[in-house]
């Protein structure tokens, strides 16, 4: 797979691997998995707020207004 980065993003990748001291394959493997779990994570937290909403909806609704 080619990867096809801007300068900049070039750049960043360049002083990540340095910093790091990571071949520039796993710092964005590394990246990769970071993000996937991210996302995993945003989606538990939204899906455990769409259901206490639907149980609780009300009640919030109710106190809000008190």
């Amino acid at each position: 797979m080619n990867l096809r980065l801007s300068t900049e993003e070039q750049t960043i990748l360049d002083a990540l691997s340095v910093e790091s001291g990571m071949s520039k394959n796993d710092v964005m493997r590394q990246a990769l998995m970071e993000k996937a779990l991210r996302d995993g994570q945003h989606n538990r937290v939204e899906q455990s707020l769409d259901w206490a909403l639907d149980r609780y909806g009300d009640v919030l609704r109710r106190l809000g207004e008190a």
